[in-house]
């Protein structure tokens, strides 16, 4: 038995990873902003960021689709929204959900806190 695929097997199994994580990817839960940062950070990974810790947040079907879509990102060497129909809208749709998760906006909260409460970024007093 040989696990080799075809391009047209790994780009359908990509398309369908994909759309298996953005509609749980629109969604406010914890399981949503986890499908978001696998789809944003393999769209673009200059402004979002995956922690992978959150992938635990994912149930079995959603982690899977997650593991596929960064595998065959790299893979493949193809962006996720190239894959699917209105690819464009729908990532931007994502991305504006979850503009709070870019790298810019991520930890604004927290070092703002921090700044009041006189603690460093390292949590230091």
């Amino acid at each position: 038995m040989t696990n080799a695929y075809t391009q047209e097997q790994l780009e359908q199994r990509y398309r369908e990873a994909i759309e298996v994580l953005l509609p749980i990817a629109m969604k406010d839960t914890s399981g949503g902003r986890a499908a978001a940062q696998v789809l944003l950070s393999t769209y673009n990974a200059y402004e979002f960021h995956l922690d992978p810790l959150d992938l635990g947040l994912l149930d079995p079907d959603h982690f899977k689709a997650a593991f596929t879509v960064l595998q065959l990102r790299n893979l493949l060497s193809i962006e996720p929204h190239e894959m699917i129909e209105n690819g464009d809208d729908r990532f931007l749709q994502v991305w504006q959900r979850w503009e709070q998760l870019r790298i810019q906006n991520r930890y604004k909260e927290a070092v703002m806190k921090g700044a009041i409460l006189g603690v460093d970024w390292a949590g230091r007093t």
